[in-house]
């Protein structure tokens, strides 16, 4: 929205003048469209982070890894407008060096890092966790957790398993390769507690939007158990085996 606010400057100007609207004025202030111009970038960025941070399939280490890039970001920016270099925020770039204060743009900047540093702090403690989870081979043993330490050396040695987890995801990693082995038990107890980890309300919001859509007006004879199995089939990433079900069936009756 700010983006095609900031396309379209002289003719919302123009439209607002037209029906006698306020804000107009607005349009012909440069430091006011300089302004504009760095919440445009900033806000193009945030929706950046938003849009990485939503979806299927999305472990908590990985949006923890989005924030924390992020917030390096931040203070790659904040350095960068302290002595005027707009590199990575085009917008304000093109406006007019007179037209921009620096301080302004910093002290934007600084707030949302502070923002962010304020609102990840129950986060920071679990990061080693996520961290022996995401880089096993790399995580130095005397960091990790007594009952882990064991299970660690003989993993990070196993030279077939760290060829395999080159070309893999952790995810896939541990439950094609490391699960079925049964070689590491407490290692992959601490797998299954980071990836049962919740890390948005993406799963929840879905479940209510399908349960809304599913449960209309017009199904008012729909019961809680035909409810509950509809829910579980389309939230289901689990493919019902439709062939076993109907072996399982007598297709014509004898009377």
């Amino acid at each position: 929205m700010l983006s095609r606010v900031c396309d379209l400057q002289q003719e919302i100007a123009t439209f607002l003048r037209q029906k006698n609207l306020p804000g107009a004025d607005h349009f012909s202030n440069q430091l006011w469209l300089a302004r504009l111009a760095l919440l445009t970038d900033i806000t193009t960025h945030l929706n950046d982070l938003n849009v990485k941070l939503q979806g299927k399939n999305i472990l908590v280490t990985d949006m923890y890894s989005h924030i924390t890039t992020f917030e390096v970001k931040l203070r790659l920016w904040e350095a960068q407008l302290a002595v005027g270099q707009f590199m990575h925020l085009p917008r304000i770039a093109a406006c007019a060096p007179d037209d921009v204060d620096l301080n302004t743009c910093v002290g934007v900047v600084t707030s949302l890092r502070e923002e962010f540093a304020s609102r990840c702090t129950g986060v920071r403690p679990l990061a080693p966790g996520f961290k022996l989870f995401t880089s096993p081979f790399d995580f130095p043993v005397d960091e990790a957790p007594a009952p882990l330490q064991m299970e660690l050396v003989e993993l990070q040695c196993n030279d077939e398993l760290k060829a395999k987890y080159r070309t893999a995801s952790p995810l896939s990693f541990f439950r094609d390769l490391v699960l079925p082995s049964n070689k590491f038990p407490n290692y992959i107890e601490h797998v299954k507690r980071i990836v049962a980890m919740f890390g948005s309300t993406y799963c929840c919001e879905q479940l209510f939007s399908k349960m809304k859509y599913t449960k209309s007006r017009i199904r008012s004879q729909l019961s809680d158990h035909h409810l509950n199995d509809i829910l579980l089939l389309s939230t289901s990433s689990i493919d019902p085996d439709i062939e076993s079900l109907l072996h399982g069936k007598q297709h014509q009756p004898s009377h």
